[in-house]
């Protein structure tokens, strides 16, 4: 944008930029000269390396007021906590209009980059520049490539415009802030952290938090303020866990939870890979690109182990110099993604309007990151495609020595679907004799339950074992499918093969069939309950979980679809799986040729008063997904037990979302979605500037990073200024800062300011009279109660 042009108006937003600078400079001077005059000292939170960019002004012309609020009166101590749900907010991040032209900056561009360009809009060009220049400069043990590092530095700049629309509206619900006394993000309360509303007349302040999580730093702070006399009240955006409310109680600040989505109106689509979104080649027109929070969450999660840390790494050194530093609820490897399942989709037929969720673990505090986000995400949408594009009789693998010919489906075999059913079977029978080993709890007891030969000898018949569907609870609720539980079945039966497994005579030789028979049954009375819990639940099964969630979401899909053409018309039946093959150098045979090997291989040995009898895979099977069965969950049996689930698939298209119904013995869960995205509106890209040209445009009020007073751009014709040291990197599980959704800032970074505190001190409480005429007051703060 040129620094010129006016600024976009966000959507639900209000914009005064005839008068916001003028009054920011006026209210953050008066700021100054009320901390001097007050002198209250409390404890100086770290700043970041970065300059601090906050704002003052007046919360009457910050804060859109409603008409009824969350508290009646400010919430005195002791309080409880309120737990709202709210209307989603919209907001547009400045770090998308520049997407357009992104590259990589070039070493003679990186040279003109001076300190100066950290103090530049979050999101624009420059600061961009500065905090890659930084990173290069430290260092990295295992650096990211551009494309790694652009991706973390693009998802904590939309973080930092999330967190400031979500303070603006949650400051708009909590409480009446339309009298003159009340200062939005104020610097000199809390010094060197900006404080989200104060009222010092009355003592009260506010903070928020687009998370759940308040630094040790921030609680010291209000511990010093409480006890001085203010009464402090803190906004979340999801629920605090039990040990920070314990906190919160100590340091004497009641808080309150709105939960409520911030919906960028101008997100860019994502480039390359696109999963769930139908191929065009054979439209004339081409889908809406979808994305949303799993997309981009999954895309920077990265494929490895030290990738991930690395990205950790590198999105903590931003946000440390990030001046406000807003966090979101999951920080980058808080999601387990090898739990990703699909659970929701929706469909409008003829549209290609196609929205979906995923449910997924939460990773335990002060774990290393998750990773492999991406290709999780993928498996889940090519199989979605091929369940589409295949016809059901094809949805089988068999591992059978008797049957080299009947492996897998031809087609199937293309597939990662086929790919992951025919590896989980093989999988299937090495976690089987796993459990028979009788040098653990299991096999020993199996064992001491068998009933020996004439000699001794433990056997029993030759049987198969196979994978199958069990009724999914699913809820369908119009154009929407909620999968609640989708539970596989594992199944054994006596079965007769030809080709006997490696060794010396076969049990048919030694022990009666009676005996075997009876043997057989206790093989499969002890050993089906087991491997059936793997099969729900070993992270071994996870990717065939994962495609059998799919598969029941095509199937709906396809059903619909026969009705009512729908998106993925075109694909159903087309038996054209192209578009999403399998990884290359993947053959079937290559899992046969193991197959068989296993068979010949000891398994393990028994040993008993006769001897030591080896143990071969003697079991047979396979897999088949050819039908869906489901199980309808009442409407009133869905309220009653997933009460808050369709506002959070709703939210989760947009950012990750705790589940709420999960219960509290249960591990804890989180929401992922995504969807067509809405065509942004705003001006076309521009092209990349040339450092001197004066670099990102005029950012809006809630542009991140602009919260100060107005700096002069570098000169070009000076000499580049070079950058200060930069910050090491922090620990792989920290950012720089503090960690409670916003980090701390530094104070007014201008000397224009203490020159006209000191004036106001003179002039004495003029300026409160005319801040007192800006706005007439209203009915007071009963008036517009909502709820207590």
């Amino acid at each position: 944008m040129n620094p010129s042009e006016t600024p976009a108006t966000v959507p639900g937003e209000r914009r005064r930029p005839e008068r916001r600078r003028p009054a920011a400079r006026r209210v953050a001077a008066a700021g100054l000269a009320a901390a001097v005059g007050g002198a209250l000292l409390v404890p100086v939170l770290d700043a970041p390396g970065a300059s601090a960019h906050s704002h003052t002004e007046l919360c009457s012309q910050l804060v859109e007021q409603s008409e009824e609020y969350i508290y009646e009166e400010f919430p005195e101590e002791g309080a409880a906590p309120a737990d709202t749900d709210e209307e989603p907010y919209t907001f547009e991040a400045e770090v998308d209009e520049i997407l357009g032209t992104l590259e990589e900056p070039t070493r003679a561009y990186l040279d003109q980059v001076t300190d100066g360009w950290a103090d530049e809009p979050v999101g624009s060009e420059r600061n961009m520049a500065w905090h890659y220049k930084t990173y290069l400069a430290s260092e990295p043990a295992n650096p990211l490539t551009w494309d790694q590092w652009s991706g973390q530095y693009v998802s904590v700049a939309r973080d930092q415009s999330r967190g400031l629309a979500y303070e603006r509206y949650a400051l708009s619900q909590v409480f009446p802030l339309d009298t003159a006394d009340w200062l939005c993000r104020d610097l000199s309360l809390q010094q060197g952290s900006t404080t989200s509303a104060v009222n010092r007349t009355t003592r009260q302040f506010i903070n928020v938090s687009p998370g759940n999580t308040i630094s040790e730093a921030r609680l010291e702070s209000n511990r010093a303020l409480t006890s001085a006399g203010y009464k402090a009240h803190h906004v979340f955006g999801s629920q605090p866990s039990a040990a920070v409310q314990e906190q919160l109680r100590g340091a004497r600040t009641t808080w309150s939870v709105q939960r409520a989505s911030g919906v960028q109106t101008n997100q860019t689509p994502p480039s390359g890979n696109n999963p769930f979104n139908p191929p065009c080649r054979t439209r004339q027109t081409c889908p809406s690109p979808r994305g949303g929070a799993v997309n981009n969450m999954a895309r920077w999660s990265g494929s490895t182990a030290r990738e991930a840390l690395s990205m950790r790494t590198a999105s903590n050194q931003i946000l440390g110099n990030t001046p406000r530093g807003f966090r979101t609820s999951f920080p980058l490897g808080g999601i387990d993604w090898t739990s990703l399942e699909l659970r929701y989709v929706s469909e409008n037929p003829g549209t290609d309007g196609f929205d979906y969720a995923f449910s997924a673990a939460q990773m335990p505090e002060g774990s290393d990151p998750s990773y492999g986000g991406e290709a999780t995400l993928d498996l889940s949408s090519d199989a979605l495609f091929t369940w589409l594009a295949l016809d059901r009789d094809q949805f089988w693998v068999n591992l059978n020595p008797d049957q080299p010919e009947t492996i897998i489906d031809e087609q199937f075999a293309r597939t990662e679907a086929g790919r992951v059913l025919l590896e989980s079977d093989f999988e299937l029978k090495s976690t089987l004799y796993g459990h028979m080993d009788p040098e653990t709890d299991s096999g020993a007891e199996f064992f001491e339950s068998l009933e020996p030969g004439p000699e001794g000898h433990l056997c029993w018949g030759s049987w198969r074992m196979w994978v199958e569907p069990l009724p999914a609870s699913v809820r369908e609720d119009g154009d929407q499918l909620y999968i609640l539980d989708a539970p596989l079945r594992v199944q054994m039966e006596p079965f007769d093969v030809s080709a006997p497994p490696g060794g010396g005579p076969t049990c048919e030789d030694v022990v009666p069939q009676d005996v075997m028979d009876r043997n057989l049954q206790r093989l499969i009375d002890d050993m089906v309950p087991l491997i059936e819990q793997d099969v729900n639940g070993a992270p071994e099964y996870a990717d065939l979980r994962r495609v059998y969630t799919a598969r029941i979401a095509a199937e709906w899909l396809r059903q619909r679809d026969a009705v009512r053409p729908g998106a993925f018309h075109e694909i159903i039946g087309s038996k054209d799986v192209s578009a999403w093959p399998v990884r290359e150098g993947w053959d079937p045979q290559d899992v046969y040729d193991e197959f068989l090997q296993a068979r010949q291989t000891v398994q393990f040995r028994y040993e008993y008063e006769f001897g030591d009898q080896p143990f071969y895979m003697d079991v047979t099977g396979g897999i088949e997904f050819r039908d869906t069965p489901r199980d309808p969950v009442s409407a009133a049996r869905f309220e009653r037990e997933h009460p808050t689930l369709p506002r959070t698939v709703t939210s989760a298209r947009h950012e990750a979302v705790a589940d709420r119904d999960v219960a509290p013995d249960e591990e804890p869960a989180a929401w992922l979605g995504g969807g067509t995205l809405p065509e942004p509106e705003g001006p076309e890209p521009t092209p990349t500037p040339d450092p001197s040209d004066g670099g990102a445009g005029t950012p809006g009020p809630d542009a991140p990073g602009t919260d100060r007073p107005d700096e002069p751009a570098p000169d070009p014709d000076r000499p580049a200024e070079q950058p200060t040291d930069p910050p090491a990197d922090p620990p792989a599980d920290q950012a720089g800062g503090t960690d409670d959704g916003e980090l701390a800032a530094t104070g007014l970074s201008s000397l224009w300011a203490v020159w006209v505190a000191l004036a106001l001190l003179l002039a004495g409480g003029a300026l409160i009279v005319a801040r007192g005429r800006l706005r007439p007051d209203r009915s007071g703060p009963a008036a517009h109660a909502r709820r207590g």
